[in-house]
């Protein structure tokens, strides 16, 4: 996803996004409806060398789950990287063959990325979700995941590292902003993004009240 220079994504924010979701019809989880002291926190774009091991570090440090949307190009580049997210507890999911806005990407290819992430990310655990490059979608793009039962999630809050100075303003920019349910978007699979671990580990150190968790076990958390 593409981000302002201030590193933030002013546009989409809580509780607008909420209320603009229900406005867009498709089968997509923006945030969940829960009254449970949790948010979902995701990473986009990795696996990555320079910023994946220092995530997990810090995730492990503050007793947090994470979803990581993998890369299919960078799975195959770091298949370890992957079986070391899932080893730590958090959940792996699909973002498709290259860092690239999907919603530019002619069908049958897109049906095709979609599920060759998934057959590589398959040996090292479940798939259940996909989140399109740069965040936009379309009909056919979910009537295709639908058929490799895969479900879109975006996401409430979204920010990007991008190695400037204003990156240290991001995690306390996020941080009113978080609410139970909320979808956290961070990014890494860079070196222009390895401050996301030092946003993360902000973040987490600040949170009250809140825990990050998986977005699966945020959907499972969902008022009846």
């Amino acid at each position: 996803m593409s981000t302002t220079p201030a590193g933030l994504l002013q546009a989409w924010r809580e509780p607008a996004t909420r209320a603009v979701s229900r406005l867009i019809p498709g089968d997509v989880i923006w945030y969940v409806d829960t009254t449970d002291p949790v948010f979902a926190l995701t990473f986009d774009d990795g696996p990555s060398p320079t910023s994946t091991p220092g995530l997990l570090s810090v995730l492990a440090e503050h007793g947090a789950k994470a979803t990581f949307f993998l890369v299919g190009e960078r799975v195959q580049a770091h298949p370890g990287l992957v079986a070391d997210i899932v080893a730590a507890g958090h959940e792996i999911a699909n973002h498709l063959m290259r860092d690239e806005r999907s919603a530019l990407i002619p069908d049958r290819q897109f049906r095709r990325d979609l599920a060759r992430t998934t057959e590589l990310l398959a040996p090292h655990g479940p798939v259940r979700w996909f989140r399109p490059g740069s965040g936009v979608f379309t009909p056919r793009m979910l009537r295709s995941a639908a058929e490799q039962n895969l479900q879109a999630v975006l996401g409430t809050l979204v920010a990007g590292n991008r190695g400037l100075p204003s990156d240290d303003r991001i995690a306390r920019s996020l941080l009113p902003s978080l609410r139970p349910g909320s979808i956290l978007v961070l990014h890494e699979g860079t070196p222009q993004r390895r401050g996301v671990v030092q946003t993360t580990e902000e973040l987490l150190s600040a949170l009250d009240g809140l825990t990050a968790v998986t977005v699966a076990d945020l959907v499972n958390r969902a008022k009846p």
